[in-house]
């Protein structure tokens, strides 16, 4: 049983993408106090944070800062508390370099005059940048003897009625929507004024298509977290579906002849970050900046790493990764050797190469960034119509 450990007792929630086991272990063993982990995937860890800012210290969040700074959950964070607090200031305003790729991610990073959020440089910031990537979709490496083995790769597979009865898609109404659109757009000939912030009219355009497939068997299931993604290719019949990294991995570890899609009608960039509760202070205040200085070590970085992340300061992660992980993972170059996931399983074969390429070659592939639309809303109560039939 492990010791109990002197001083406060930190709560921090979030996806389990990010909050991996061996994370959850290294970080309460380099931090002198308790921590309590929480993982909470979906639209619930926002309610959560939202309704309840007083059951959480830190939490991991992902493209929702508009919505939990407005509703006063977080508090600022002083950048002079940061040990590399002026490394991500010169990543904000960074002109150009690694720090374009990620620009969207220090749009509401400042906190300025008047309570609002933006990129003018003050001495506190919003959230702590942490972690970003793509995202697309994956499918079985023996569909290219249907498709050919030239066809670009293409959102349209996720709606092509080849596939029927073998797809999977996520829950998450904000993400998959916009994946929704992106499968729509190729498949319908749709376009889109704007694919990040849809009208009512083209949020129900793409609703009723999804009702109309759903009923007619096109999707083998919804998933709400990369594990269950994961099982629904490995042993329920999906062969194409919606993907995060980490399910890629899982899958590959697994023996699965499993590729990720380069679509050629670009990818879902997305961030996530640490915020502090508005109701952390005194003791637990200064337990909640140790845990966000550990994120920023390096560690963690590249534990991520090896499921696909990529860290806002990538060369902190590059001290902890061989030369022939940093190759692969963030030059986009094959593997010189076997390379483990986080877990310490081998995930990738001498001569694979990551789909995409290099880190600023990936990054530039995003369509649209993980956001919440104007109508949110309305979009959740008609995907919920869709997750529920």
């Amino acid at each position: 049983m492990a010791r109990r450990k002197h001083g406060p007792r930190l709560r921090v929630i979030g996806r389990s993408e990010i909050l991996l086991q061996p994370i959850r272990e290294r970080v309460q063993q380099d931090l002198d106090f308790d921590i309590d982990f929480e993982l909470i995937d979906g639209i619930e860890g926002l309610q959560r944070v939202v309704t309840r800012p007083d059951t959480f210290d830190v939490y991991h969040q992902w493209h929702t800062i508009d919505l939990i700074w407005t509703a006063r959950a977080i508090q600022p964070i002083r950048l002079d508390r940061i040990l590399h607090g002026q490394e991500i200031r010169a990543r904000a305003l960074a002109g150009r370099g690694e720090g374009r790729v990620i620009d969207t991610v220090f749009d509401k990073l400042f906190l300025n005059p008047g309570g609002t959020l933006g990129r003018k440089p003050s001495d506190e910031i919003s959230m702590l940048p942490s972690i970003h990537g793509v995202d697309a979709f994956g499918y079985l490496r023996p569909l290219r003897v249907e498709i050919g083995p030239d066809a670009p790769d293409s959102w349209g597979w996720m709606l092509d009625p080849r596939w029927q009865g073998r797809v999977g898609m996520m829950r998450d109404p904000v993400l998959g929507m916009i994946e929704a659109a992106l499968a729509t757009e190729a498949a319908e000939g749709m376009v889109f004024s704007d694919i990040g912030n849809l009208t009512i009219e083209e949020i129900d355009f793409i609703a009723d298509l999804l009702l109309h497939r759903k009923k007619i068997g096109h999707f083998k299931g919804l998933w709400r977290n990369y594990e269950e993604a994961a099982r629904l290719m490995q042993r329920g019949g999906v062969v194409v579906q919606s993907m995060f990294s980490p399910a890629l991995i899982m899958l590959r570890r697994l023996g699965l002849p499993v590729s990720l899609a380069v679509p050629i009608e670009g990818c879902r960039g997305w961030h996530a970050d640490l915020c502090l509760s508005a109701s952390a202070e005194n003791e637990v205040l200064d337990a909640a900046y140790d845990y966000l200085n550990w994120w920023q070590q390096g560690w963690a970085g590249a534990c991520l790493a090896r499921q696909g992340y990529y860290t806002t300061l990538p060369e902190r992660a590059r001290a902890y990764l061989t030369p022939e992980e940093w190759a692969y993972w963030y030059e986009g170059r094959p593997a010189e050797k076997p390379l483990v996931d986080p877990f310490g399983a081998v995930c990738v074969q001498p001569g694979d190469r990551r789909e995409g390429g290099s880190h600023m070659e990936r990054m530039s592939m995003v369509r649209v960034w993980n956001t919440f639309m104007d109508e949110h809303t309305y979009l959740v109560r008609r995907w919920n119509e869709f997750v529920e039939a």
